[in-house]
């Protein structure tokens, strides 16, 4: 019995011994993990608009659009939608990082016997493209494609067949598409690296043709969060699809019907906060367009003071898209006390990734940072680190290069 009494105290004297923070083992190497965003941050976020094109509408037929009726096509005008956007959110909210889903050709109609009062390809003048050039090159901004005409105009709005509906093989697909890349080349110099299918439609052809195309990433799917727990959370993940891996970005998050529960579980869950927005609440069918910038502003407003407290990685579809394909191509080997290695497998060109690394072995109350040292000798500037001198655990932004990364302790 004594033998028994004895085992139990020493158990005890043993777990409360390994309570006491003096007691715990120092560890014998770094530890180094890939965060799920840059910066450690919780979630990305993205206003997504779409439909931005070089049209506008007035249904009462004046010589310039009605209010919510410019499409992009008002240009830099101070009535124009970007002006608008500008004025009553950007002013107040200058980290908001937006993609646009730009139609490149002249945008179809709905219906046949009510077309746009404008419309015209992005370079169907040199104000256009001078226009549309001056948004890309905006570092708030990134154009991407939503289509060479959004689709075939049908005899009502019911009969309107989306683009990627209404190819008939994937040559047909891959020709209009190519041929509105080339429009966006002509107008930008570049081509755009993502997009998403009008009216989120889209036939057995579709998914091969972008794959072939060449994009790294798009929205396939309208995905808002639910909250109830009654969907899995892998529905609201990015995923790779076509033949040659393309990202799949989730839309989470309706623009006027956001509430602080779906916000909150993103950020719980670490997913991404994409947020779905239209240019223009006004069609020439006499429709509402919904959600809209115009109608919603309110509500964006609200959403982003929200965000205000979050910590949350703003940015656009591209650079959410190439930091979530880095860290999954990226693996993390031979961990050692003073260094560790990354194999990078994908085809992203700069790929950076953010790192924690636990440098409890390494530093002290007079060294408690970190230098890292990259495979090609260079020193990373003191921008790329954030440091945690309690514990130790370090985030480092670094380039991702194949190879052995030095890390030692500094002052």
């Amino acid at each position: 019995m004594s033998a028994v009494i004895t085992r139990r105290l020493r158990k005890l004297w043993y777990a409360a011994r390994r309570r006491q923070s003096r007691y715990v083992d120092k560890p014998k190497r770094l530890t180094v993990s890939k965060t799920q965003w840059m910066g450690g941050a919780l979630s990305p976020v993205v206003l997504m608009i779409d439909d931005l094109t070089n049209a506008w509408h007035n249904s009462s037929g004046g010589d310039t659009w009605e209010h919510g009726g410019d499409w992009g096509g008002g240009l830099d005008h101070p009535r124009g939608a970007v002006a608008f956007l500008e004025k009553n959110l950007l002013q107040d909210y200058p980290e908001a990082r937006i993609t646009f889903f730009v139609v490149a050709g002249q945008i179809s109609a709905y219906t046949r016997h009510q077309p746009f009062s404008y419309a015209a390809p992005l370079d169907a003048s040199e104000q256009s493209a001078h226009f549309f050039g001056m948004l890309h090159r905006d570092p708030r901004f990134e154009l991407a494609y939503h289509g060479f005409n959004h689709g075939t105009t049908g005899v009502r709005t019911d009969a309107f067949l989306q683009e990627w509906r209404g190819f008939d093989s994937n040559d047909d697909a891959i020709a209009q598409t190519k041929a509105g890349l080339g429009i966006f080349r002509r107008t930008t110099g570049a081509i755009p690296r993502g997009g998403k299918y009008g009216g989120w439609d889209y036939n057995e052809f579709a998914d091969n043709s972008i794959a072939e195309c060449g994009f790294e990433w798009w929205c396939r799917d309208w995905t808002p969060r639910d909250v109830t727990g009654r969907i899995d959370d892998g529905y609201y993940e990015p995923q790779f699809f076509g033949t040659h891996p393309v990202l799949a970005l989730p839309s989470t998050v309706h623009g006027h019907f956001w509430d602080a529960r779906q916000i909150n579980v993103l950020l719980e869950r670490r997913q991404i906060i994409s947020i779905e927005e239209h240019i223009a609440p006004v069609r020439p069918d006499g429709m509402i367009q919904t959600p809209n910038i115009v109608d919603d502003i309110d509500e964006l407003r609200r959403l982003y003071g929200y965000l205000r407290s979050k910590n949350v990685w703003h940015a656009n579809c591209s650079d959410i898209a190439a930091y979530e394909t880095v860290r999954q191509q990226t693996l993390v080997h031979d961990v050692t006390i003073n260094g560790f290695c990354l194999l990078y497998s994908g085809r992203l060109q700069r790929p950076t990734l953010t790192l924690r690394i636990d440098c409890s072995t390494l530093c002290a109350p007079g060294a408690p940072r970190i230098a890292v040292i990259t495979p090609n000798g260079q020193e990373l500037d003191s921008e790329a680190y954030s440091f945690d001198q309690r514990t130790y655990r370090h985030l480092i932004t670094l380039p991702v290069m194949n190879g052995v990364y030095g890390v030692r302790p500094c002052a």
